[in-house]
């Protein structure tokens, strides 16, 4: 045998549904290749936050070539609850000897929102289950299917096949068989819509529901593409939508409804010149749809970060915000997070940010301060492709060296879940010191907490919608924190290096100040730290 050719070979490790409920079997599936047929041993590890729950030898017979064996479990019915899980071979051939992955139990996907989307509905579409086994890699545990509508205005198609506004041919069975294999996978179904949005056909014929501006004229959107309806509470535009709402979830198994809106108009009159307060307007149908859909999730996209106060204020079932300029630095990511947290009883917050897919270092620093804020970010979906455009269509492949950091990322916050994932943040924060270009994020869970370290060091302040370099790297830094309590144990988990095992970490106690030497710094640090 060529000795530069290895007898054995971790391809991948992942779990076979996003997200698990209590009661359910955990299914974990290991591919592998080896050049020769037989007998091997595996070593199994399961983790839940720093501790070992189990360990087991499993052997298996594996052909030659291309493996996928499958490992099971039955975790404790404890939620939200997440796992970290280990595979090795007992008897080592293979270099790296080990693999891993995560997985977490739920009582409901909204605990801890890991949302992505699906926008392909197309007829001859027949890699449902291939497309969702790919998002269970990334732990998305909620899918938002865009633009699967027949017309704004009607929602639900009037036959199996049809065209959409913009032509595409779109199957209603395609997306039937889209919800059933989401739910096989562990992932909520969101039927999408736009909360003014009509035909223009519709929208010409119905002037007294029309939305106008300040010179008393229709406002359109796009070019002979749709016209913007008035929402107000009571209004029949209203009344109209939420009939079709009423369809929607009556003939398909959604698990609730997306509701969108364009930004603009922020203002509007109706046809007798009378203003139309738009938030209220959008406040009382997210009300409307919860009271007449109970047990159904509803979600309001609050674009550019309006109208946040009423969105956050009504019964929607967590924040879904998306960013825009002027908020461009990386730190409004983070207030904007924190802001929402505060504004809704520290609600989930799911943000949608566009980012090139060539910006690897971009989306990684976004979604690590997003994370650490108290947030997820929708990016993954459609057969593992990137959210990189306001219209979902225009996902972008994502190149393997993103892949993998966003991989071990979702790993990463799932394993640790119970330490800083669905954790609310501290509101009053002790007092941190850490280095200039770091920022810092305090938690307080049962067991401790838990700081994480975001590393934002550049001469200039850094833009999440400008390519720049990785942030400068720190070779060790000191942390200081006063502390309720003094420390039993602190840990260091990170997902920038090859393993997610807790990396013990000595500690001083000078006065009230625990200082903490931490071996280096690139971009996303977690400390852990547990009380006597």
């Amino acid at each position: 045998m060529d000795s530069s050719i290895q007898p054995f070979s971790f391809i991948d490790f992942y779990p076979e549904r996003g997200m698990y409920n209590p009661g359910e079997e955990v299914c974990l599936i290991l591919e592998c290749e080896t050049v020769t047929a037989g007998k091997y041993s595996f070593v199994m590890q399961v983790f839940h936050e720093i501790n070992l729950m189990i360990i087991r030898s499993e052997e298996r017979e594996l052909a030659s070539g291309r493996n996928k064996v499958k490992f099971t479990w039955q975790p404790p019915l404890n939620t939200p609850a997440g796992y970290g899980a280990a595979v090795s071979l007992e008897n080592p051939l293979s270099i790296p000897n080990k693999i891993e992955t995560a997985f977490d139990v739920l009582s409901d996907w909204t605990q801890f929102p890991r949302y992505g989307f699906v926008c392909d509905f197309s007829r001859l579409r027949e890699n449902e289950e291939e497309t969702m086994q790919l998002l269970s890699k990334f732990h998305i545990n909620g899918l938002q299917f865009y633009d699967w509508q027949y017309r704004h205005d009607e929602l639900v198609p009037p036959q199996e096949n049809y065209l959409d506004p913009l032509g595409r041919p779109l199957s209603l069975h395609t997306t039937k068989k889209l919800i059933t294999a989401a739910h096989d996978h562990g992932m909520a179904a969101m039927a999408y819509l736009a909360i003014y949005a009509a035909s223009v056909s519709f929208w010409k014929s119905h002037p007294n529901w029309m939305l106008y501006d300040g010179e008393h004229k229709p406002i359109p959107f796009g070019t002979d593409f749709l016209g913007i309806m008035n929402p107000v509470a009571g209004g029949d535009w209203q009344r109209h939508l939420l009939n079709e709402c009423h369809k929607v979830l009556r003939s398909l198994p959604f698990d609730g409804l997306h509701i969108d809106q364009y930004g603009e108009p922020k203002t509007g009159f109706d046809m007798n010149k009378h203003p139309v307060d738009l938030p209220q307007a959008f406040g009382d149908f997210v009300s409307n749809a919860v009271e007449e859909h109970p047990g159904k999730q509803v979600l309001f996209n609050a674009v550019g970060n309006w109208p946040i106060e009423t969105l956050a204020a009504s019964p929607t079932t967590f924040n879904y915000i998306e960013i825009w300029p002027p908020d461009i630095h990386y730190t409004d990511l983070v207030q904007i997070v924190r802001n929402a947290r505060r504004l809704s009883s520290e609600k989930p917050v799911v943000i949608a940010l566009y980012l090139p897919a060539d910006r690897a270092v971009n989306n990684q620093l976004a979604d690590a301060l997003i994370i650490s804020a108290g947030g997820t970010r929708i990016e993954v979906g459609e057969n593992a492709r990137l959210l990189s455009d306001p219209y979902f269509p225009k996902h972008e492949e994502i190149p393997y060296g993103l892949t993998q950091i966003l991989r071990k990322q979702a790993d990463f916050i799932i394993r640790y879940e119970n330490w800083f994932g669905p954790l609310i943040p501290e509101s009053n924060e002790p007092d941190i010191k850490v280095p200039e270009g770091v920022e810092a994020f305090f938690r307080k869970g049962q067991r401790g907490v838990s700081i994480s370290l975001v590393n934002l060091k550049s001469e200039s302040p850094l833009c999440w919608n400008e390519e720049h370099a990785e942030p400068d790297s720190f070779t060790s830094l000191e942390v200081e924190i006063c502390l309720e309590h003094s420390p039993k144990n602190i840990w260091l988990v990170t997902p920038d290096r090859s393993s997610f095992s807790p990396i013990t970490l000595e500690f001083i106690e000078r006065g009230k100040m625990t200082i903490i030497t931490i071996p280096g710094l690139d971009v996303w640090d977690v400390l852990l730290i547990e009380f006597a």
